[in-house]
């Protein structure tokens, strides 16, 4: 098995890019900065610090002082360390002062990370004055990785009013070149891609595929992408404000449906309850910390292998394989639908990549060995049948199937299914694998409709 590393932070230099004078005179691209390498970006007017030269960005004149210096360790690991500050007058008249500080280093095995924090001011020729602070950071690893973030806030004044704006924004380069950016801004390059990013969204390119949107995704040949919490938050807001078949899994919906799953006792109240994490894990006896399997983050299919949690990775096929081992083990689970044998799910519609509106419905619970059980019911055929599957005690990741069928798999963390929203995978084949969303829907205060709304 073949281990990588995902470094979390970002080069500073991709993060804080240099301002010119055109956008002094709007109010400036100030902020801090953090970098790799001994050395960071800090300021807004592009001092670098920390064993670098003060070098102002805009024409004009302008002075700077700056402190800081290198150690270097006795196993070739080095630490720096510095601030800058300064003040520059643009050929337009206007100033612009700043200051910022950063630490930065190398470890022996290559590892670089860098930190910082810096702010600008600047006043236009006009009488308009902004400011601007904000931090970064970020960690590069020696096989091409690199994460990060930063954040920042902007305020301003002059003869039109007064105004303020916050940021918050990253990006992530992984070796198979998948990349990602969120947040306002933010471009990244990388050996094995390039990620660009807007004012209001980003879009990625690696060697594996591409996406693009308001919401930053990364993509990989195995079907997953990286879907925010923003993003799911968004989506899961839409599908149930289209949502129209809260009559299903009710009394009235049973008796219709007389082969469907049920525990003995259970009120629909109680089927479409939303349990915490707490709840679930004391119930079946699983450790009080989750194993979250964030497919397109945590999970990441890159050509025919998984990658989990940036480290390990496996065969696609083998993965595959055990989700395929755990809903069979569920399915040939002896369990009697008793009220106190289970603990119920909840009501979960499921929804591919932009899709508003769901007639995919699955009902689940679980029991305290782990045995899965509940219905899928599509409301447009009005068919309904029993899921079956089971969680695996170790890695806490649930599979089960529907009806007679033993494909598609569909899989997703237990703990997963105790959140508002989550992404899953369904397994059509060892070598076919999709990237779905499950949407927890509730049922609204008093009693279900008498009747479906179509």
């Amino acid at each position: 098995m073949r281990r990588t590393s995902l470094a979390f932070g970002v080069a500073a230099a991709v993060l804080l890019a240099a301002s010119d004078e055109s956008s002094a005179q709007r109010g400036g691209r100030g902020g801090g900065g953090g970098g790799a390498r001994g050395g960071a970006v800090g300021g807004g007017g592009g001092a670098r610090v920390g064993g670098g030269a003060v070098a102002g960005t805009y024409s004009g004149a302008g002075a700077g002082t700056r402190s800081g210096g290198t150690v270097v360790g006795p196993a070739g690991g080095t630490r720096s360390a510095g601030t800058g500050s300064g003040s520059y007058t643009t050929q337009r008249g206007g100033t612009i002062d700043y200051a910022g500080a950063a630490r930065g280093g190398t470890t022996p095995g290559g590892v670089s990370a860098g930190r910082g924090v810096g702010a600008a001011q600047v006043t236009t020729a006009g009488g308009r004055e902004v400011n601007k602070v904000g931090t970064a950071g970020g960690i590069a690893g020696p096989g091409g990785n690199a994460v990060g973030g930063r954040t920042g806030v902007t305020t301003g004044s002059g003869p039109g009013g007064s105004f303020g704006s916050a940021y918050h924004g990253g990006v992530a380069i992984g070796p198979q070149g998948a990349a990602a950016a969120g947040g306002r801004v933010g471009t990244a390059t990388g050996p094995g891609g390039t990620v660009a990013g807007g004012t209001r969204g980003a879009a990625a390119v690696g060697p594996y595929g591409a996406a693009a949107g308001r919401t930053t995704v990364a993509r990989g040949t195995g079907g997953t992408y990286y879907a925010s919490r923003t993003n799911l938050a968004g989506t899961g807001g839409v599908v149930r404000s289209n949502f129209g078949y809260y009559s299903a899994f009710t009394p009235n919906w049973y008796a219709r449906y007389p082969g469907a799953w049920v525990a003995a006792g259970w009120t629909a109240a109680r089927i479409w309850s939303a349990p915490a994490w707490g709840a679930v894990s004391s119930y079946c006896s699983y450790p009080a910390e989750p194993i979250y399997y964030d497919y397109g983050e945590t999970v990441v299919y890159t050509g025919d292998q998984v990658v989990f949690n940036g480290e390990q990775e496996y065969p696609a096929a083998d993965y595959y394989q055990g989700a395929a081992q755990f809903a069979q083990a569920g399915r040939d689970a002896k369990v009697e639908p008793n009220a106190d044998d289970f603990q119920p799910l909840g009501v979960f519609a499921m929804v591919g990549e932009g899709e508003t509106k769901s007639t995919n419905l699955f009902q689940l619970a679980v029991s305290k060995a782990g045995v899965i059980r509940g219905n899928y019911y599509n409301a447009l055929t009005d068919k309904t049948d029993p899921v079956y599957g089971s969680v695996d005690q170790k890695t806490q990741r649930a599979a089960w199937t529907v009806g007679d069928t033993k494909s598609p798999v569909y899989e997703a963390g237990i703990a997963n299914l105790t959140r508002d929203e989550t992404t899953m995978l369904v397994h059509y084949a060892a070598d076919n694998s999709k990237q779905f969303t499950l949407v927890r829907i509730e049922q609204p205060p008093g009693e279900a409709p008498a009747a479906d709304k179509k």
